[in-house]
């Protein structure tokens, strides 16, 4: 009876160590080549991928593991509306150079609409700016105003 070769007796010990469930062994390849592990085919997620990779690693002799796996990417789905309009509110709370009390938003789509009353031009912008990086803004419509009331000597504040 031949012997094993050491890279296929290390390929039998990687595809046993990988043989557990949700990760189905048989949709993945695997080669061997003096202790370094390649791992082909697809897994339904990232974490698999990962697991499989560590599964590998943990195997006696292995040596390094190149991870070939094809995974999907997560779902990076933007925020809906009611998330966005969470978030912009937040941020125009946590922005000291918003009046956040007279600045109110709206959301649809994705858009952000502005509306209130300021005392400055500078709260104006600044309300502007406390969401524009916001992730899921696809647009802003600032119609904030600013008063018509002349600031009193020694009001200016530094945003």
């Amino acid at each position: 009876m031949p012997t094993m070769s050491a890279s296929r007796l290390l390929q039998e010990r990687v595809l046993e160590a990988l043989d557990f469930d949700p990760l189905e062994a048989a949709a993945i390849g695997v080669s061997v080549n003096q202790g370094i592990v390649t791992l082909r085919g697809r897994v339904p997620s990232t974490e698999l991928k990962l697991a499989a990779e560590r599964m590998a690693q943990s195997v006696p002799g292995v040596r390094a593991v190149a991870n070939d796996l094809d995974a999907p990417a997560p779902a990076e789905l933007p925020p809906d509306d009611s998330q966005l309009a969470e978030a912009a509110a937040n941020a125009l709370t946590w922005y000291r150079a918003v009046p956040h009390d007279t600045v109110q938003v709206t959301v649809r789509d994705g858009w952000v609409t502005l509306t209130g009353t300021v005392s400055r031009m500078s709260e104006r912008g600044a309300a502007e700016r406390a969401i524009r990086r916001l992730r899921g803004v696809q647009g802003i419509s600032n119609a904030v105003t600013v008063s018509d009331e002349p600031e009193s000597p020694g009001s200016w504040q530094p945003c």
